[in-house]
């Protein structure tokens, strides 16, 4: 039977066995993607930057800012942009649910409009009625679920013994946590300083060198150290202090796998005064010095 959506029968949420079929670290800017479906999901984790997403259901689209979860259902129509003007930093994940897609070289995640496989796309979870699970945006993530598309993304990629039963539970807890979301009441920081707050964290995500004491960005805004503190954490669920060393250990990581950059000189390019600061700050993130980590992905 040729289908064109989603497979209609939805197993329990019990049933459920992410597997990922790809996931990344990305940078990108001035992208003016085409219009596209998926056989399989993908959540988007926007780090710094900006996203703007076209559904052809939506009266709106969508704009994703640093902080912000992009969910994407299978068979969905959308189109992806990003703006000349954003370095924009994302972590992605491409996955099922149901463990019911592998890519192939000939069927790969996106769909090829002129050779439509409707059977292979994932069946999408719904809830007791049959109600959608899952929004296409949630602002402000928790820092729990980024560590966990984080630990999902490097098993992933590292491939070490046991990979799929840590990925899968990865998965796992990032979605759980995702529903819950929607059930969490938010307080977004007042709308007055929302544009100013998103120009700051894609300036520290830009300038990992430099130190930023709450106090000189707090004067950005024009407004007390406190004050400024919470509307940070308001907006982006951590405070500034927590957000930079999370884009600083993501950084750290990066350059170790995709470069040969010195560890002190990948060090010294986020803002480590000394090898031994980078070293023990990164053991603290990671549970592995700068050089075991590198040797690891290497080896792998």
């Amino acid at each position: 039977m040729d289908m064109t959506s989603p497979a209609a029968a939805r197993p329990p949420s019990n049933a459920w066995m992410p597997s990922i079929h790809w996931a990344q670290y990305q940078r990108a800017s001035n992208y003016q993607g085409p219009e596209r479906r998926l056989y399989d999901f993908e959540i988007m984790a926007v780090l710094s930057g900006e996203i703007t997403v076209h559904f052809i259901d939506e009266p709106e689209t969508l704009r994703y800012y640093p902080g912000d979860l992009m969910f994407l259902s299978a068979a969905e129509r959308h189109r992806i942009e990003i703006p000349a003007s954003a370095d924009t930093h994302m972590l992605g994940i491409h996955f099922d649910f149901f463990d019911d897609f592998e890519p192939t070289p000939d069927i790969p995640m996106v769909v090829d409009e002129d050779r439509v496989h409707g059977e292979l796309f994932c069946q999408s979870p719904t809830g007791p009625d049959g109600e959608r699970l899952f929004a296409r945006k949630y602002p402000s993530l928790p820092a729990d679920i980024v560590k966990s598309m984080e630990l999902a993304c490097e098993e992933f990629m590292t491939a070490r013994a046991g990979y799929d039963l840590v990925t899968r539970g990865a998965m796992l807890l990032a979605l759980a946590a995702i529903l819950r979301q929607q059930n969490v009441p938010r307080r977004p920081a007042s709308a007055a300083y929302l544009s100013g707050l998103r120009e700051l964290a894609d300036e520290l995500g830009r300038s990992l060198h430099l130190s930023w004491p709450n106090a000189v960005l707090a004067e950005r805004l024009n407004v007390s150290e406190d004050h400024f503190v919470r509307l940070f954490k308001e907006q982006f669920g951590v405070t500034p202090n927590q957000h930079v060393q999370h884009l600083r250990h993501q950084e750290a990581k990066r350059c170790l796998r995709e470069t040969d950059m010195k560890v002190e000189a990948i060090g010294s390019s986020i803002g480590f005064a000394s090898l031994h600061h980078f070293s023990h700050a990164f053991k603290r993130w990671q549970g592995v010095s700068p050089r075991e980590y590198r040797k690891m992905c290497t080896i792998l």
